[in-house]
């Protein structure tokens, strides 16, 4: 790309000569001409020599502050805005635009790029809307056309339903006390069942049912991501469902954001949260909080 710069710089250059010296110059350049036909070979050989030596210093001379200026503007760049600033101005950002909303607050991972990023749906209708959350190598502006492209990590969804028990029953919370128990820790028992080539270790929390999904097929275990869940929770404060809430994860690793869900109810009102580590998911919407 450096080099497609430096040649069409060189270009651009060499016919802004020609265009500037206008009609008198160019009769000048033919009388010239004629005259340097009359001379010796070696006259003519010199001054071949001299303009090529010319020529060759002056795109040398123009390379080296092309590629100080680039360079100089990509510092600058990446000083100005680093990963932590871009996250305070996406967030800002979707914060200012649905602004009737508490939006979680926490979608990084330390197995993310650094740039978080967002596209939305339009703010006009605050009563239903999603947001997709990326995290990218270099930053991006919020709806930015080229997010079209890339994979999201984790998404954010509100939807108002006509009464609060149908907003309940679109949480579809399960409850599963069958199967064997598992201590989690914290004096919390789950329970653990196998169906269809895959365990599903199941437990509850207040208003909350817990369920995490492991495959046999993949020689996955249910057991740690369940008590990292558990052990997490403890420390923290999930937003409180007005009558239901269910959190659905995996044991399996995925860069699928629809991998692992925590939703919940609130009047008509049903938020869903996703994300690709379960883990963050929990703290997704834990950050709702803040």
């Amino acid at each position: 790309m450096k080099k497609k710069l430096i040649y069409s710089f060189i270009l651009i250059a060499g016919l802004s000569l020609a265009a500037c010296g206008g009609k008198g110059k160019t009769a000048e350049s033919s009388s010239s001409s004629k005259n340097t036909e009359k001379t010796s070979q070696t006259s003519k050989s010199t001054s071949t020599s001299t303009t090529k030596s010319s020529t060759s210093e002056s795109s040398t001379k123009t390379s080296s502050t092309e590629t100080k200026t680039s360079e100089s503007n990509a510092a600058v760049k990446t000083e100005s805005n680093t990963p932590a600033k871009q996250a305070d101005t996406v967030l800002s950002q979707l914060n200012t635009a649905f602004s009737t909303t508490h939006l979680p607050q926490a979608i990084l991972t330390s197995r993310t790029a650094e740039y978080l990023t967002a596209a939305t749906t339009s703010a006009a209708d605050q009563a239903n809307f999603r947001i997709l959350y990326y995290a990218e190598t270099s930053p991006i502006e919020v709806n930015d056309l080229a997010v079209n492209d890339l994979q999201p990590i984790a998404s954010f969804e509100k939807k108002t339903y006509a009464s609060n028990e149908a907003a309940a029953s679109a949480v579809n919370q399960i409850i599963d006390n069958g199967g064997n128990p598992i201590d989690l820790g914290y004096g919390i028992t789950g329970h653990q069942q196998g169906a269809a080539g895959s365990t599903f270790l199941s437990w509850q929390e207040g208003n909350w049912s817990l369920v995490v999904r492991a495959s046999n097929i993949n020689g996955e275990v249910a057991d740690p991501v369940a008590k990292e869940a558990v052990a997490y929770l403890e420390t923290a404060m999930l937003p409180a469902p007005q009558t239901v809430g269910q959190i659905s994860l995996t044991a399996s690793t995925s860069d699928s954001y629809q991998t692992n869900s925590v939703v919940w109810q609130e009047g008509a009102v049903v938020y869903t949260n996703q994300h690709f580590d379960p883990i963050q998911a929990l703290k997704m919407a834990v950050s709702t909080n803040q």
